[in-house]
């Protein structure tokens, strides 16, 4: 089998040039995580976003922010908020604290939209799972 042929993008103007230390290491990494994300996969999204277009016209999505879109796609479905509690990780204070008690009591009541929000507005996605 045929090694693969390995190319050089520049993250940045002049990046070739530099090398990687300690003191530019996180913009390097920003950029790199950043290049990734914008190139890394494109081809495979071109492809999946042909076949989406091919379901829903882009010029129909066009009012939706991406949060609209994922509870579109993907609905609200039902949250666990036992679950959610059990992966929560706490600095400074305990599941015993009255406020973090206080907090669980006020989520648990919640409609499954407003648990929806409120995990979106945690974590970035409306996702339990």
């Amino acid at each position: 089998t045929a090694l693969p042929i390995l190319k050089t993008y520049e993250l940045k103007e002049e990046g070739s040039k530099m090398q990687v230390t300690e003191q530019n290491k996180r913009e390097y990494v920003r950029l790199l995580v950043q290049w990734r994300l914008r190139h890394g996969v494109e081809k495979q999204m071109q492809v999946l976003l042909k076949g989406f277009h091919e379901f829903i016209q882009p010029h129909l999505l066009k009012p939706f922010d991406e949060r609209e879109l994922e509870l579109l796609i993907g609905g609200l479905g039902k949250i666990d908020v036992e679950d959610w509690k059990a992966n929560t990780k706490l600095k400074h204070c305990s599941t015993e604290h009255p406020v973090v008690q206080w907090f669980w009591k006020i989520v648990g009541s919640y409609e499954e939209e407003q648990k929806a929000r409120l995990l979106q507005f945690v974590t970035g996605s409306s996702c339990s799972s």
